[in-house]
């Protein structure tokens, strides 16, 4: 059984094609992108983050691959979701999207994306028009921390 090493975790994992995808983009995330090591985390049990607990939702039981969180972007926490990524091993649909999204629901990122070997879709919610938007690829740490700056 192969393993590779997931330097935010920093343990080793089976490399199955899922987990491959993530450490891929992990690695693109902090050493082309600008995402900072210590604001990513992988598998994160959505329930035990401080701003859904504060909500008394009802538990999901279930883990975001990836969050990316960025500080003072929300008014009481000093630490937010900025991103939250969903990893597959197979070619994603309007299925896997609307899984994100409900995700989400309860996580409340500004953006979020869904990876694969050969793809990255970024989504968020566009204010002006009421829509979700959308784009393919993943902006860099600073573009996100710029959009949701007030103008």
């Amino acid at each position: 059984m192969e393993k590779i090493f997931d330097e935010v975790r920093e343990i080793w994992v089976v490399a199955d094609p899922e987990e491959i995808v993530r450490q891929n983009l992990l690695q693109r995330m902090m050493y082309q992108l600008g995402y900072p090591k210590s604001l990513l985390s992988v598998e994160k049990e959505i329930d035990d983050l401080p701003h859904v607990q504060e909500q008394n939702l009802k538990p999901t039981q279930r883990r975001a691959d990836i969050i990316c969180f960025a500080k003072d972007i929300h008014p009481l926490f000093q630490l937010y979701p900025l991103l939250m990524i969903e990893c597959k091993a197979e070619d994603f649909n309007e299925a896997v999207v609307q899984q994100v999204m409900g995700y989400n629901h309860n996580v409340k990122a500004p953006f979020v994306a869904i990876a694969n070997a050969s793809q990255i879709k970024t989504f968020w919610w566009d204010q002006t028009h009421q829509k979700q938007g959308s784009f393919e690829g993943l902006p860099s740490f600073q573009e996100l921390c710029r959009a949701i700056q007030p103008k």
